[in-house]
Formats: structure tokens, sequence, C-alpha cells
């Protein structure tokens, strides 16, 4: 059976960092990494405060660059992250670089600077959306409990933005097909809570590149579905 589901867009608000994303453990290994020096008995406010300080005291290609290292590490080539580096003075680059499984991690790198050196660094915009989903039968809670299946939400997101959105243009193939791998690039996180026997809360944060196109939408209804289970699943 398929289940259907009615959704109100409760909330749609920005976000100039994403709670939970960036840590004292963070701000002390930054701090390691600018060879700070023992930093054990500073409180979490005063590490971070000690860790923004810090970059301000490096030219900002040296801060953006310090930043990057850390939130992406080898995933990409020191050339790459030396870029990535000149280009976060002028470029959004957790919507505009090209491979949208680093965005998350950019925006918490362009959070950051932003803190340290707002006259230098684009100010963050991340989307934060609150939803309540009723589904037509129970079956809904294996796709949203314990946590949401990404697949699943962002074909659910999908089906409230015209098909000039983003995500409709650039993912048509996969929102329509069995496989979604690239929705956890679009959905950076993503938390549920039941209500009642078939209402949902859910709660989701991404980029305005993806979102922007459901902001004006007030409720509509969705087929979505999660990715199909493979014989080797």
């Amino acid at each position: 059976m398929t289940t259907h589901f009615q959704v109100q867009v409760l909330e749609f608000s920005t976000l100039q960092e994403v709670k939970g994303a960036w840590t004292s453990a963070h701000d002390t290994a930054l701090l390691d990494a600018m060879e700070y020096g023992d930093c054990a008995e500073l409180s979490t406010q005063e590490l971070h405060e000690v860790c923004l300080m810090s970059l301000q005291d490096q030219a900002p290609e040296d801060a953006a660059y310090l930043v990057l290292k850390h939130v992406i590490g080898s995933d990409l080539s020191e050339g790459q992250l030396r870029n990535m580096a000149n280009e976060m003075r002028d470029e959004k680059l957790w919507e505009e670089y090209v491979n949208p499984a680093f965005h998350a991690r950019l925006f918490t790198a362009g959070s950051v600077l932003y803190q340290a050196m707002p006259s230098v660094f684009p100010k963050t915009d991340a989307v934060q959306i609150k939803l309540e989903i009723t589904a037509s039968d129970i079956i809904a809670e294996n796709i949203l409990l314990p946590s949401p299946d990404m697949s699943f939400l962002a074909r659910l997101l999908a089906d409230g933005m015209d098909d000039h959105a983003v995500m409709r243009r650039l993912y048509d193939d996969q929102l329509n097909g069995r496989s979604f791998p690239n929705a956890t690039d679009i959905i950076w996180s993503a938390k549920a809570e039941r209500v009642s026997e078939l209402a949902y809360l859910v709660d989701a944060v991404s980029s305005g590149y993806w979102l922007d196109a459901i902001e004006q939408t007030q409720s509509y209804a969705s087929k979505a579905y999660a990715d199909a289970v493979t014989d080797d699943e």
C-alpha cells in the first residue's frame, strides 16, 4: 500500500549557524593547529572566544584555510583547500561549491569565519524548516522514526516545490527513481517527533539553495517514499 501525506509548512526561518555543528572539541583542535598552547582551564565560552580571536590574528585566507582544513581534512587536496580559502571571502561556497557533499561542512566553516571576521567573510544563511506531516496510515512511522529517512524527506520537500526548483531540475531522475543517494547532501540534518497516531513534526536544516523554493508554500499533498531496499541491504 502506498502511504500518502498531507504536509503543513509551519515555519521557514534563517540560521547563521547549525546548533551542535561546532563544539568545544572543534575549538580545541583548531587552537592546537594554530599552536595556541594550553587551554584546559578555559570555559566553553572562553574557549570559543579565544579561538575566534586567534583566527582574527591570521590573514583572512590563512584563517579560512585553517578552518577548512579542520572541517574537511583530507577529503580534498591542499590545492583545493587553498582555492576554497581564497574563494570564501566572496562566495557562499555552502551553496555554490560544485560538489554538494561538502555544502554542510562549508556552511560550518563559513559560520565560524563570519563570527571571527564579519567584515571580511559573507554572512552565513542556512534554512530551518518545520513541517507537520499527517500520514494516511501508520506505515509512516517506519520512515520518520527514530530519525527521518533522508531520501523520503527530500522527496517530500520536493513535492511542495514547482518544476523550476533547483532540486527538481538537478535530481528529477533520483526523485522519481528507486534510489536518491544525493538526499543526504541536500538535507543536512533532520529530526522527527510523533505528536499523534498519524501526525509528526519534522525539523530539517539545509541551505536556501535547496529550500527557498518551498518558502511560499503553506500546505500540499505528497506521495513521497523512501529508497527501495535492495537485496544487499
